[in-house]
């Protein structure tokens, strides 16, 4: 197996004329859909809708969130009503925070919470992804035709097949299914568009199906921002919690909002990836992620340690190579938190930042775990690296939005390339 080689600028920039070129050409261009391999888009933490419903179980924690128990379905997330009201923050809190049901091991919904995500199959569900959707419009796409989204329950993610997981499991039936469309209405395999969380997502679906499958349905998978070795900022929200941009949100309600959810147990390093690099420093301990366990104990989060042991940590055992081609398109050269050290109030007070490289939240060592599947014979692998791309500027950032729609118009195409793209330059013939 040829070892990752590194394409200049110069040489970049000629191939990229033809993609230039394609989307200087007016909408509709296209001969018709038949032409195009349907994309499917899988989006990162937070950029689905959610709604919530509250049934008659419901207890509010305060008066203020009563007002809304007979309106049916609302906007959960996001809610502007939270950001604009402080005393609609208890409110958000608790009908966003999940409960683990240690008896069922399983997740789910607080008491008298429903909640749902719009909008499936539609690029109408997806948040922040406004730019990217209108460029590939621009190149033939039409939304529920060609142009697919899977939005998800962020809150959530799925467990190793002897674990219950009943809303990751509903989602990768669906999410498998809107794969499967693409081949049976348009005669042709799908493109598989993931960022962040959903590219963590995306792989484990591949891996939970037949090789078959994927060589079936699925033409090309593109990575970005790929997490699959979780990332250091992942511990420190447990060990802080979260805010979701909220006005005078407590400490006991932003540790709630992190460690209640099923997915902020995978965003944390995993021995695979991090082995023992020192992640969270103390004045008596030191923590890596080989001693996980003894990190979620020390900061309070006991609960934590069953679900991290049984649930998460076998599925990040290894990274076996999906076996169908992958294109993963990384930010680097970017501030991103590496060690948290913690001073005298220990891993509940403020803690010194050490950076290392990174795209701003993940780290490189992350970013580049699947660049080892270059080594696996018939897996095709395509990395390309965007200087000072932060984790969402692919989509908002126009050399760096340039690079991703031309990958995926290349992954239309017959790719059997290995190795690395460098954009030096800032890509400036982008």
């Amino acid at each position: 197996m040829l070892p990752p080689r590194v394409v200049r600028p110069m040489v970049l920039a000629a191939a990229l004329l033809v993609v230039a070129t394609l989307l200087a050409q007016p909408l509709g261009s296209h001969s018709g859909a038949g032409d195009l391999h349907p994309v499917v888009l899988v989006p990162g933490y937070g950029s689905s809708q959610l709604e919530a419903m509250l049934t008659a179980a419901y207890q509010p924690p305060a008066p203020a969130c009563a007002g809304v128990a007979d309106q049916g379905w609302f906007p959960l997330w996001p809610n502007h009503t939270a950001m604009r009201d402080a005393s609609q923050v208890p409110c958000f809190a608790d009908q966003m925070s999940l409960v683990y049901d240690a008896g069922a091991d399983d997740y789910r919904d607080a008491v008298g919470v429903a909640t749902r995500t719009p909008f499936f199959g539609s690029v109408r569900a997806l948040i922040g992804w406004d730019k990217l959707v209108q460029q590939l419009e621009g190149m033939g796409y039409r939304d529920g035709e060609t142009l697919y989204a899977a939005p998800y329950d962020f809150r959530y993610a799925v467990a190793p097949p002897d674990h219950p997981s009943a809303v990751g499991d509903r989602y990768f039936r669906d999410l498998g299914r809107l794969i499967q469309a693409g081949r049976l209405n348009h005669g042709r395999p799908a493109i598989v568009v993931a960022h962040s969380f959903g590219c963590a997502l995306t792989y484990q679906l591949l891996l939970s199906r037949p090789l078959a499958w994927r060589r079936r349905y699925v033409k090309h998978v593109v990575l970005l921002g790929p997490a699959l070795g979780g990332f250091a900022a992942g511990m420190y929200a447990l060990s802080a919690g979260m805010d979701y941009g909220l006005p005078n949100v407590t400490r006991p309600t932003m540790l709630r909002l992190a460690r209640s959810q099923q997915s902020a147990l995978w965003r944390l390093p995993t021995p695979l990836v991090f082995g023992d690099r020192p992640l969270a420093v103390t004045r008596t301990a030191t923590y890596s992620a080989r001693n996980m366990s003894e990190f979620l104990e020390a900061i309070g989060f006991a609960e934590g340690v069953r679900p991290y042991l049984t649930r998460v940590l076998p599925m990040w055992e290894a990274l076996p190579a999906p076996m169908v081609p992958v294109t993963s398109v990384i930010g680097f050269g970017v501030r991103t938190p590496e060690t948290y050290v913690f001073g005298a109030d220990g891993l509940e007070g403020e803690a010194e930042v050490l950076y290392g490289d990174g795209d701003g939240d993940i780290n490189m060592v992350s970013l580049a775990a699947v660049e080892k599947w270059s080594e696996v014979e018939g897996q095709v692998l395509k990395v390309v690296r965007l200087p000072g791309v932060h984790h969402g500027g692919f989509f908002s950032i126009d050399f760096a939005m340039k690079s991703v729609l031309a990958e995926i118009s290349e992954a239309g195409e017959s790719i059997e390339q290995i190795g690395v793209v460098s954009c030096e330059q800032k890509c400036s013939d982008y």
